[in-house]
Parts: C-alpha cells; sequence; structure tokens
C-alpha cells in the first residue's frame, strides 16, 4: 500500500520505466531522484536519469542536464520535476532553464507545469512555477503521510554504506516524511523563492519561439518577451517586463555545455540509492 501511494503521488510511469532520459553534466548544491519504485537516488555528474525519476533539488542547487535528444537544461533551487516520458517534462515547483536550440531532427520537447503546456520548439527559455500556496500545503501533507513509512539506509551501487550521505538523505527525507503515519497538524511548505510574485507560472523566452497552451487558451512568445499564465483555466499573457525572476546558477554553468557534458566533474563521486 506505501509503495501504491508513493508511485501515485510523484506519477510514475512505469510502464517506461528505466528509459535514459538525460544525464547530469554539472551539478552544485544536492540533489536526489525519487525512482519510479520509490527509491530515493543521490546524483552527481554522469549520474543517468530515467523516465519516471523525479529530480528534487536543495536549497542553492543548480543541475545541468544533457536531455536524450540533445537539448541542455538547468534545474534551479529547490525544484521539482518529472520525466514523464524521454521528451515530457513535469515541473510541479520551482524554475527550469532550457539551454540552446534542439539539434536537427529532435522530437518535440513538452513541459507541463500546474496544468499549462509549454511547447520548447527550438528554443531557450526560463520558466519559474508556484503552485498555488494552498495545493502546494496539501501536496506536501500527503507527501508526508504517503512516505511516512519508507525505509531509510543509505547504499552505494556497490552495496556499502556511505555514512557521509546518511545524514544528508536523512535530512530529505524529513522535508516530505512526517515522524508518525498520520498526517502532521502543522506543515509549512518550501518555495524556491519569497516575496509577493503571484502563484503561477512565469516564462522567459531568451531565444527562439515557444508555444504556451492551457484550458484558457494559447499564446506564442518570442525572443525578449516575458509571460504570465495564473492557472490552467486563465490564458497566458505578454508581460511589459521582467516579473523579476531571479536564475544565477554559478559562473561554471555559464561554460559550453558541450565542454561540461565531456569533462566529469568529479570521477570519485558515487551514485547512492535510498531503498
Amino acid at each position: 500500500m506505501a509503495l501504491m501511494s508513493v508511485m501515485s503521488l510523484f506519477g510514475a510511469q512505469t510502464a517506461h520505466a528505466g528509459t535514459p532520459a538525460g544525464e547530469v553534466t554539472q551539478l552544485s548544491g544536492f540533489v536526489m531522484a525519487v525512482k519510479a519504485n520509490g527509491a530515493l537516488k543521490v546524483l552527481s555528474p554522469q549520474s543517468i536519469v530515467e523516465v519516471g525519476d523525479t529530480l528534487v533539488s536543495e536549497e542553492n542547487t543548480y543541475v545541468r542536464l544533457g536531455l536524450a535528444d540533445g537539448r541542455q537544461a538547468v534545474l534551479g533551487p529547490q525544484t521539482r520535476l518529472e520525466f514523464t516520458h524521454a521528451n515530457a517534462l513535469n515541473l510541479a515547483t520551482g524554475q527550469l532553464q532550457v539551454q540552446a536550440a534542439a539539434p536537427p531532427g529532435a522530437t518535440r520537447l513538452s513541459i507541463v507545469a500546474g496544468g499549462t503546456t509549454v511547447d520548447a520548439g527550438t528554443a531557450s527559455f526560463n520558466l519559474f512555477y508556484r503552485p498555488d500556496p494552498a495545493a502546494a500545503l496539501a501536496r506536501r501533507a500527503y507527501a508526508r503521510a504517503s512516505l511516512a513509512l519508507a525505509a531509510s539506509p543509505v547504499q552505494s551501487d556497490a552495496g556499502t554504506a556511505l555514512p557521509m550521505w546518511e545524514q544528508v538523505a536523512t535530512t530529505f527525507i524529513q522535508q516530505y516524511v512526517a515522524p508518525t503515519a498520520g498526517v502532521p497538524t502543522s506543515v509549512t511548505p518550501s518555495s524556491p523563492t519569497s516575496g509577493t510574485r503571484a502563484p503561477g507560472l512565469h516564462v522567459f523566452v531568451t531565444d527562439g519561439l515557444i508555444s504556451v497552451s492551457n484550458a484558457g487558451g494559447l499564446q506564442n512568445f518570442s525572443s525578449g518577451q516575458f509571460g504570465y499564465i495564473r492557472s490552467f483555466t486563465t490564458p497566458p499573457v505578454v508581460l511589459p517586463n521582467n516579473p523579476g525572476i531571479p536564475f544565477s546558477p554559478p559562473p561554471a554553468f555559464t561554460s559550453s555545455p558541450s565542454a561540461s557534458a565531456g569533462t566529469p566533474a568529479n570521477s570519485n563521486v558515487i551514485d547512492c540509492v535510498v531503498r
């Protein structure tokens, strides 16, 4: 029952689980993948991301991914991104940057955030999605209750205990797991940013053209344009200027994605799995 709840929570696509969807090429901070079977895996440079994985980044963390079709993507701090298919992503919260044009012949890449679909085309763009606080609170409470009985030992792929990661993984689990199996009486949802920015999806296109659609309508955004979508029932609108979307990865992340992908940052780092 607990496993079924975990799979339902993260929307695991078990029929396609195990299919490579990308690779971590740069990492600053700490990120874990929630696997399709509910296991938690600590990621490092050269880690393979699979269909069915949900990546969760911590505070002050940036993760560059080489996607299966050749695109580059960067996750910002406190971001949750699910790979529902090799060419379909679900941004549950946080920031996502898609870099550079897709190579010739690349498949269509779609990104869903709160019921709104972004068709990436061959563009470079930034997305920032902040779910409605009430919905985020309910989701967090359900997550804690669903994962309350999850086991938490940390092992490497070689089966060797890694104490240095155990405390980090435990901290991660505590963000989603209540001390008891019951739903906690008070939960404070985390947000990738603070301030007065309204909940919803913010977009900024740096190059090319994207198409944004939902139940409220469809809108194209071209290079230099900012947009905002309040909810999946309201039409996308063009904003006159930057609403204040911060995205400041470390200087190393401004280097060539191809160079980063070919140079492992640390060959001694091991993937760790929480089963």
